[in-house]
């Protein structure tokens, strides 16, 4: 018989973000969304960047997931990730900064056109796009709407 929650464990590199236990927990996979109910069957899966949402008695909590893996059980979620931010941890004017700096940087390096500089561009190119979509994310998260009014 399938518990009435699941338990959720968060850890990042530097600490244990959150151990809880909840009704439902949504996890940005790899391949996309995923909700997690009790009694889910075994799953080892790769996360992206993106909101995590976890549902509880009606209510939902938001947080900004960067990337990681989680295993699932019947009973217990848990998640290794590079960072966890709930939606007051979110830094929205440093978001907003992150969101316009890396737009800026990836529209002057596609415009590029010596063969020499595009080849050395392709991995500032990977990361700023990473930064966009990292800052992107946190802004949605804390409830900012479109990004790109940043």
């Amino acid at each position: 018989m399938a518990a009435a929650q699941i338990k959720l464990e968060v850890v990042t590199p530097t600490r244990a973000v959150l151990s809880v236990e909840v009704d439902e927990v949504v996890l940005p996979g790899s391949l996309g969304q995923m909700g997690i109910l009790p009694g889910h069957l075994p799953l080892l899966t790769g996360l992206d960047v993106g909101a995590m949402i976890l549902r509880d008695n009606g209510t939902e909590r938001r947080f900004f997931i960067d990337k990681g893996f989680a295993e699932i059980l019947d009973d217990k979620i848990s998640v290794l990730t590079q960072g966890c931010e709930g939606v007051s941890d979110i830094d929205i004017e440093h978001a907003r900064a992150e969101f316009k700096e890396a737009e800026q940087e990836i529209g002057r390096l596609e415009k590029l056109t010596n063969v020499e500089e595009v080849e050395d561009t392709e991995e500032l190119l990977k990361r700023y796009r990473e930064s966009l979509e990292r800052a992107r994310t946190r802004l949605l998260v804390a409830g900012e709407g479109d990004a790109s009014d940043a």
